[in-house]
């Protein structure tokens, strides 16, 4: 199996909260510095997210505090297929909120509707129609 790992800088609790209350995202499992052995938690905050695991629209994703600064390069997108418009607007209009919109929703010749955007935690999503 193979899961995609998204890597933070200390907001990690926060994007998996974000990714539950707007796109309805299962958190499957998530290890705190704070649930670590003494000598390792000692030496992160509390929050800090070691590991977390969440479905996203049937997907499982790994998301973590593990890096010491934001990645400079994003180089990664999510792309979501949905049955009709209405859903994709309804997912871009949420994910958009706080961060920045790449290509505005509209129809394409391969979809329906299509759009891109950049969340305000710095993840790139793709989200369509699956089929014309």
């Amino acid at each position: 199996m193979l899961i995609p790992t998204i890597h933070f800088a200390g907001n990690c609790d926060e994007v998996i909260q974000f990714y539950k209350q707007t796109i309805g995202a299962e958190v499957m499992q998530i290890a705190y510095a704070k649930d670590a052995p003494p000598e390792v938690a000692a030496q992160m905050p509390p929050n800090f997210v070691m590991h977390s695991e969440i479905k996203i629209f049937g997907t499982v994703v790994a998301l973590t505090d593990g890096c010491e600064k934001p990645p400079t390069e994003n180089n990664h997108t999510f792309t979501v297929f949905f049955d009709t418009v209405e859903e994709v607007t309804d997912v871009f209009n949420r994910l958009v909120e706080g961060g920045k919109v790449i290509e505005p929703l509209s129809k394409q010749f391969w979809a329906t509707m299509s759009g891109m955007l950049t969340d305000r935690f710095g993840v790139n999503w793709n989200v369509l129609t699956h089929s014309m």
